[in-house]
């Protein structure tokens, strides 16, 4: 049984007001929104990945100029409605761009070798493709949900799609990797009819 991943969509990523909004991160929750419902409804291990920035020094670095996104306890760092984490879900509180880095992840997934990963959220180009190298370097099988990641642009999602794929990702849209799933499990209640 797969588990499902959710990176960052929190409201500094999301909402067009957060300090760090992903183009394409809001029209994205609903496509979560469906893997997210079809995870819970299939008994699925749900990962909710939250960015939680290092404790900060009290004088900027001069040469930092981007507001601090996700700072704790604060609006920014709150899931979207739409995805709050159930009581039973895991969250990790990640400081850097992987999910596994610096965070109890792996040690959380030590019980599940091999398990397969399907991964969505924001921004693809960063916190999820080191997420997804991560993920494939502890030999977990990926699935990358492509309609359920956002970038600054189409062409940064291509991109980094094309770059997945040919490192061994499946890549696929939220509705067909449903219709995939259906096939698969029909064709295992097939299998064992006879």
């Amino acid at each position: 049984m797969p588990a499902l991943m959710i990176v960052q969509m929190q409201q500094d990523f999301v909402s067009p007001d957060g300090s760090a909004c992903v183009a394409g991160a809001l029209p994205s929750v609903s496509v979560i929104a469906t893997a997210l419902h079809h995870a819970r409804r299939q008994g699925w291990l749900v990962i909710h990945v939250h960015r939680q920035p290092p404790e900060r020094p009290t004088q900027p670095k001069p040469q930092s100029h981007r507001p601090t996104a996700c700072i704790e306890t604060s609006w920014g760092a709150s899931p979207v409605p739409e995805l709050q984490p159930k009581a039973d879900e895991m969250v990790i509180h990640k400081p850097r761009g992987s999910a596994f880095e610096r965070t109890e992840l792996a040690s959380h997934l030590s019980d599940h070798p091999n398990k397969e990963l399907v991964i969505c959220g924001t921004p693809l180009p960063t916190c999820l493709r080191s997420t997804v190298i991560d993920a494939l370097q502890r030999n977990h099988p990926v699935t990358l949900l492509s309609d359920g990641c956002s970038a600054r642009s189409d062409a940064l999602i291509d991109a980094n799609l094309q770059e997945m794929a040919q490192r061994g990702v499946r890549c696929i849209s939220v509705n067909d990797w449903l219709e995939w799933l259906g096939h698969d499990a029909r064709a295992e209640q097939g299998k064992s009819v006879h």
